[in-house]
């Protein structure tokens, strides 16, 4: 396989179940699953396996960026696990991290190489989170019966979640053959009591909202659209 279509499964990322829950634009949409979804308050938040799937209609386009928000009665927080450089990382894999660091089971994110070709051809990629820093996710990207990897870094500010996707080789490679996402999912689990995200409360309504926003840029015309944003509800209680 060309490494030109290796890379489109890194602009995918970029990166179990209680409530489920779907919505859908006419460009995208988000579905969020919680489990378990019983919330503790502020000062005994309950940990929370949080999995998020986005697919992407605008295939043809090329995603720069991913922003996850959640309620204010998520927290996101990486505090509980160890930290792995992200340099390590990226720059010997998963085997350079303590035990301890990774914050997630792998999921699956697909792309498009190559967008402007006739057939673009969708290569997967395995995507594995860990804890890069306090506020930081590193999802480390694998291609599927390949060796070329990446990584796409996730920072976390308030309730939600940024994924800035690199633009080699992720957004286009080699330089000037662009690629598109066509889905991802992030998984971050609860193990031995440790999480990324903790609930602290549940509204009345007994539904929790999350958005979820991509953004594009050239590849090499201006997009049509500049950004695609979907949103989903999921049940607590």
């Amino acid at each position: 396989m060309r490494k030109s279509y290796i890379a489109a499964g890194a602009a995918a990322l970029a990166l179990g179940a209680a409530g489920i829950a779907q919505a859908q634009t006419s460009t995208s949409t988000v579905k969020v699953s919680l489990s378990p979804n019983k919330a503790g308050s502020k000062s005994k938040p309950k940990a929370s396996t949080l999995k998020l799937t986005v697919t992407n209609t605008l295939t043809k386009q090329t995603a720069a960026s991913l922003k996850i928000t959640g309620p204010s009665q998520l927290t996101l927080s990486t505090k509980d696990f160890k930290k792995c450089s992200a340099g390590k990382l990226q720059a010997d894999g998963p085997s350079a991290c303590p035990s301890g660091s990774q914050v997630g089971p792998k999921a699956i994110a697909h792309a498009l190489a190559n967008v402007n070709a006739a057939a673009p051809p969708q290569v997967a990629f395995e995507v594995t989170p860990f804890a890069t820093g306090s506020k930081t996710i590193g999802f480390y990207l694998k291609l599927q019966g390949g060796d070329i990897t990446g990584l796409a870094v996730g920072t976390i500010s308030g309730h939600g979640l940024t994924v800035k996707i690199p633009e080699t080789p992720a957004q286009q490679y080699p330089k000037g053959v662009f690629n598109g996402l066509v889905d991802l999912t992030a998984n971050l689990w609860v193990k031995s009591g440790k999480s990324v995200a903790k609930l602290t409360g549940c509204p009345s309504s007994k539904k929790l909202t999350f958005k979820n926003t991509i953004g594009f840029v050239p590849n090499p015309n201006a997009p049509a659209s500049a950004t695609s944003t979907a949103s989903a509800t999921v049940a607590c209680k």
